[in-house]
């Protein structure tokens, strides 16, 4: 790791410094078994070169499952530099003290370190650590079953609200923020509005495009701007209907958030 570390867990000092050896806090009120099923999966990493420019950035999207027992899995849909929309399936272990604090290891699809902390009863969770190429950080909550999501079940109007990195030439070369609706028609269709935000712009964008829910809770989306632009999207619906994770990807922008109904 370069510098990169540094910037990721600055925030989470408290919990990444002890990623292997931790101290008991509290009563004991945590065990493996209070992270039991399918939660979501927000996942960023970023790297920065020795002159403090970003060279690599990760976004992903999708469902991580820990078994109760001291297993997990990470499946997600990964955003970078070089693809967009890459399936990833990381496994390994983890552990759980009763302070609500352990760790995560993976060992199969990467190799990655983190520190892990649950909360609301072992209905989230927040992870912070690294693998090697990116410093990175993500979180999630508990899902409702997969036969509770349905593409029916998205339909209204989301309030969304992201951020990212604009690119060029396959490079980082600025930051952005993203808000605005989006309409899904619980069927396939997407329309809405963006406003994208970086540090000397300021655009609003009109969208029309597609999705489809393809596995579970987890789907996929296209939409093409008003000035033609084609984004790549992945979903991952919360449960009832109420929100989703989102991330975006063309050649020029990468963002990840999340929509909530309006």
């Amino acid at each position: 790791m370069r510098i990169s570390g540094f910037l990721t867990v600055l925030a989470w000092t408290f919990i990444a410094t002890p990623v292997f050896s931790q101290v008991q806090i509290g009563g004991g009120v945590c065990s493996p078994a209070t992270l039991s099923g399918t939660y979501s999966l927000t996942l960023s990493g970023r790297d920065v070169s020795p002159a403090v420019a970003f060279v690599k950035v990760s976004q992903g999207v999708g469902t991580a499952a820990f078994d109760g027992a001291g297993k997990v899995t990470l499946t997600f849909a990964n955003n970078t530099l070089a693809a967009a929309g890459t399936a990833q399936t990381w496994s390994g272990s983890y552990t759980m003290q009763g302070s609500c604090t352990g760790t995560v290891s993976i060992t199969s699809g990467n190799a990655a370190a983190f520190s892990l902390v649950t909360y609301n009863s072992g209905k989230a969770f927040l992870i912070t650590g690294q693998d090697g190429t990116y410093a990175l950080t993500g979180s999630g909550g508990l899902l409702p079953t997969t036969a509770a999501c349905s593409a029916t079940q998205l339909s209204g109007t989301y309030a969304i609200a992201a951020t990212g990195f604009f690119l060029t030439a396959g490079a980082v070369s600025g930051v952005n923020d993203v808000s605005g609706v989006l309409q899904l028609d619980g069927k396939s269709a997407i329309t809405g509005t963006i406003y994208l935000a970086g540090a000397a712009t300021n655009s609003t964008l009109n969208l029309t495009g597609q999705f489809a829910l393809t596995q579970g809770c987890a789907g996929t989306g296209t939409v093409t701007d008003s000035s033609g632009k084609t984004y790549a999207l992945q979903f991952l619906e919360t449960g009832g209907g109420g929100g989703f994770l989102l991330s975006g990807a063309n050649a020029g922008i990468l963002f990840i958030g999340s929509g909530r109904t309006i």
